[in-house]
Formats: C-alpha cells, structure tokens, sequence
C-alpha cells in the first residue's frame, strides 16, 4: 500500500517495517498528509518505551474526541517487540477494529520472530502489512539522482557516485548533503562535479554520521567534540538524534543474531553494514550488551519527545544535556546521576 492511499484502505490497522528510517520517515509524511485530507485531524506520535502502558492507548481510542471524529495512533515500537502486553493488545484491536481510529505500528524490521509471533499474524488477517524494501548498493546511484530531482537539482552519474561512495548507502546522510545542496545552489539547474565534491569535503569534517563513528568505537572525548561542533555549526538534536538512533537499531538487530549465533555475512548484508564499518560496530557489540543498547534506544525515543515538545523541558537546552549523556553513554561512559 502506498502512504497515499492509506485513507482509501478499508482496513484500519498498519504495520508499517523498514531498516531504513529515511524511508520510513518519508512514508510517514505522505501519509499524514494523506490522512489530514480525510478529515483525520487528531493524529499522535507514540513511542513504547519502557514503561509505555499499552491498555492506556486502548482505552484513550474508545474515547470520543472533543475536537475530531477521525483519530489515528502512530506507534513506534523501538525494538520492534510489543511484548506481551502490546501483543494482546494489537490482537483486540485487530478482532474489533474501529471505523473512526487508525492505528500505524512501526517497527525497524521483520525478523522469523516477529512473523511467527500471534500479533503479526493477527495484523496480517486485520490489516495491512507494509514492508519498505532498502536501497541496495547497485541500485544506490540511481536513488541519488532521483532524490536530487526531487529537490530541485540535476546532477550526474559522477557526482551521484561521488555521493554513495561519500555517503557509504548511508540514506540519511546521502539526503542532507542533497538537501545542503540545493539550498546552496538554489535555481540553478546543472551543477559541476567538481563544484559538488568541493562542496561536499569542506562540509564533511564533521557531520552526524562522523559523531556516529566515534560513539562506534567508544571514543567518548572525540565525539563530544564533534557534538559540541555540530552545535555551534547550527545542527539541531533531532539531525543527530536520527543517525545515532539508526545505528543503534542496526546494533540491536545484530546482538540479536550474535545471540543466537547466526551473525553472519547475509546479515551483515542485509543490514547494509559495509565492510569498512563492520569492524566499528564489532567493537560496540563487544561493549554494549542487549540491555544496554535497549536503554540507549530508550533514551533516544525519550529525547525525540523532549525535542518535538511532547515532554515538557526543566531547564534551557534540556535536548542538548540529554543527547550529550546519551552520546556519553553510547562510548561507554558510566554517568554519575
């Protein structure tokens, strides 16, 4: 089903599952969109963090609205596991859906499990299961040049491979430099090669993804320089927050595998991990352990509600102070609270 057509669909529940939160993100977007068109004016992001009482949002649904009849319920399920409380849940929910409510549950990625679990095969019956598929390496280029079409910009099979070798299929990161582009070259229809790779290397000292690598290899005082200088060059959380909450998803799917032994090349492939980032994300694994990660994932879900205003704030910068203990606490850092 395309994000679009989502107000169409007879059914009114989604299990919306990519590895890629750009394109989750993007889907997102058109969706709400979408559904604001419909008449659906009560729409609400939430995250199932620890804690997170799911017969609450049960409950919340059967209520009436006082300002829309329409409701939809995005709920992101961090590690993609609604437990057995979530899982009971979304079961009700598919035996007595609700014509006025949508529910979207978005989770990072569909394992064996997941699809064997009582819950998806419920949702599979009820409702609609969108799986967005990657962009894979020989298909990388080809992406690019449409996404800068798509912002206004024509560039070449060079600079498009410029920009996948720089980028390493690092989506989010491939689309702010396409973004940084066309607000430099705004108007302007062909752009040099060489303009482009000038452009891109004297932004590319320092950059989310470079913070994501330190945090990788634990260097804790690198990368809260790199945090401190993507501050002051105008960067905000939620920029950050996205690359360190990807890589974190992509660690949690790989304990996993190393737990039950099936860490292997495919997965690594299907992760899109590239070589050269393999050895990176072994030394995190061999750091952080499954709890730790879930907290990390945790803490990152709470500071996405800090920075949409969802969660009030007790002092100036609350976002910055807590994505600077998260970045702590990634390398490796114990906090003393």
């Amino acid at each position: 089903m395309q994000a679009s057509q989502i107000s169409e669909s007879p059914k009114h529940l989604v299990l919306l599952s990519s590895s890629e939160p750009l394109l989750i993100r993007d889907w997102l977007d058109v969706a709400r969109s979408s559904l604001r068109e419909a008449g659906y004016e009560d729409i609400q992001n939430l995250v199932t963090e620890s804690g997170f009482d799911w017969n609450a949002m049960l409950e919340e649904g059967d209520m009436l609205s006082l300002f829309a009849s329409k409701k939809c319920r995005i709920v992101s399920i961090v590690n993609g596991k609604p437990g057995q409380k979530g899982g009971k849940v979304i079961q009700l929910l598919c035996e007595k859906p609700s014509e006025d409510n949508l529910y979207i549950f978005v989770v990072p990625n569909l394992d064996r499990q997941s699809k064997n679990a009582s819950w998806f095969k419920s949702l599979q019956k009820a409702g609609e299961i969108v799986e967005l598929k990657p962009v894979y390496e020989n298909e990388l280029v080809a992406w690019i040049k449409q996404r800068a079409l798509q912002k206004g910009l024509k560039i070449d099979q060079q600079a498009a491979a410029f920009l996948a070798e720089r980028t390493e299929g690092n989506l989010l990161a491939a689309d702010q430099e396409l973004e940084k582009l066309s607000i430099r070259f705004d108007g302007e229809q062909d752009i040099a090669f060489e303009v482009i790779e000038e452009s891109v290397s004297q932004s590319a000292r320092y950059s989310q993804f470079v913070l994501v690598d330190a945090c990788l290899a634990g260097q804790a005082g690198r990368a809260l320089k790199i945090l401190e200088s993507l501050k002051n060059e105008g960067f905000v959380t939620t920029q950050i927050r996205w690359a360190v909450q990807s890589a974190l998803e992509q660690l949690s799917g790989l304990k996993l595998a190393q737990s039950t032994g099936s860490l292997n090349d495919r997965v690594w492939q299907a992760k899109r991990i590239w070589r050269n980032k393999q050895r990176l994300y072994q030394t995190a694994l061999s750091r952080l352990n499954g709890s730790q990660i879930e907290r990390l994932l945790q803490s990152c879900a709470t500071l996405d509600r800090v920075s949409k205003g969802q969660q009030d704030s007790d002092y100036p910068d609350q976002d910055w102070l807590q994505l600077k203990a998260l970045i702590s606490q990634f390398c490796g850092l114990k906090l003393q609270l």
